[in-house]
């Protein structure tokens, strides 16, 4: 590490790598939840909505769209102190220094690996990965990584996504 890395990422912040959040329901999405979804993206799959041809297709009906699937945890509500009602996002709990404000997004990576199907009751459980400091066009950043994995009630994991949150100290605008 050189010296601004060291003083960056400090042993505190080191020991929150491999901190999990609890496993933790997601919203149940239903068969209405896709109608609105085709209806407002004009998805007109018919593995989403036809029941007869998911099953041709080897399925054991219709299914959730995965960008759906993918959808519910961002839509866990935060309070108002920015803590998650539901399920904590730990990159955000990371104590950074506390003029690293300026968040950003820094990369995602998501696998789909099994079908979900519509009124399934699914799961997410966070692991941050990796913390590290890199400079670069905005300045030196905190690059903080957390792996999050979507599991059906049979505790199989159905989607992965690998998520890099960026964080770089406020500036101030001049004029």
């Amino acid at each position: 590490m050189t010296a601004q890395e060291t003083n960056l990422i400090t042993p505190e912040m080191l020991s929150w790598i491999g901190r999990k959040s609890p496993l933790s329901p997601l919203l149940i999405m239903t068969t209405s939840d896709i109608r609105r979804y085709m209806d407002a993206t004009g998805d007109r799959n018919p593995l989403w909505c036809d029941d007869e041809s998911a099953r041709a297709a080897g399925y054991k009906g219709r299914l959730l769209p995965p960008t759906m699937v993918g959808w519910v945890p961002f839509s866990i509500r935060e309070n108002p102190d920015g803590s998650s009602a539901e399920a904590p996002d730990l990159r955000r709990q990371v104590p950074v220094p506390k003029n690293f404000t300026n968040v950003r997004n820094a990369g995602s990576e998501t696998e789909w690996l099994k079908p979900v199907y519509p009124d399934e009751q699914l799961s997410t459980q966070s692991c941050l990965v990796d913390i590290v400091a890199r400079q670069g066009r905005a300045g030196w950043g905190i690059y903080i990584t957390e792996e999050e994995q979507i599991l059906n009630t049979d505790g199989d994991i159905v989607m992965r996504r690998r998520h890099t949150m960026a964080m770089f100290a406020e500036t101030k605008l001049t004029n």
